[in-house]
């Protein structure tokens, strides 16, 4: 039977782990505390936690979740830390890809399964933001093609009527 304290300590990593929308395992090794406690609240800040469990307990509460056996076991192998993200899953791709000595292991994103290349690939797409001002800015220069086009059918208007009105006299 397992210690109280572990079961307590699994139990609120599952309701972490549960309303999560990505998971990244990283092997935290070589990190200093200091940058540890950085990229916590750096991942905080950007709706996500980081937990650091026991292999075994990090096992039991994926697999309880649903997650694929085969998959899973090779992610809890040495020391292993998990990025979890509440909203933007693309965000804390990039912030953990920019920390050099944090070595991605893999991840599930919306429950599919992302090799350690996959995920950097993923940090390299533009952020929601990004991408919405990209978009703000084609409907801008679709906009402005328009009104060039109108412009230039008003001359065209504008020259045939005053043909028009000069064969008119």
């Amino acid at each position: 039977m397992p210690p109280q304290k572990n079961i307590e300590y699994l139990e609120k990593a599952k309701e972490q782990l549960k309303i999560g929308t990505a998971f990244y395992f990283t092997d935290f090794t070589g990190l200093n505390v200091k940058t540890l406690e950085k990229l916590r609240r750096e991942i905080k800040k950007n709706k996500g936690n980081y937990l650091v469990l026991k292999n075994t307990l990090g096992y039991l509460a994926m697999k309880k979740l649903g997650y694929d056996d085969t998959m899973i076991i090779k992610l809890f192998a040495g020391p292993t830390g998990i990025a979890i993200a509440f909203d933007d899953p693309l965000v804390l791709a990039k912030i953990l890809t920019s920390h050099k000595d944090l070595k991605i292991k893999g991840s599930f994103i919306e429950g599919k399964f992302f090799a350690t290349e996959e995920v950097i690939e993923f940090s390299k797409i533009p952020s929601k933001d990004a991408l919405y001002n990209q978009i703000i800015f084609s409907v801008n220069m679709l906009g402005n093609f328009v009104n060039v086009l109108e412009g230039m059918l008003r001359n065209l208007i504008n020259t045939l009527e005053a043909m028009k009105n000069k064969e008119a006299k």
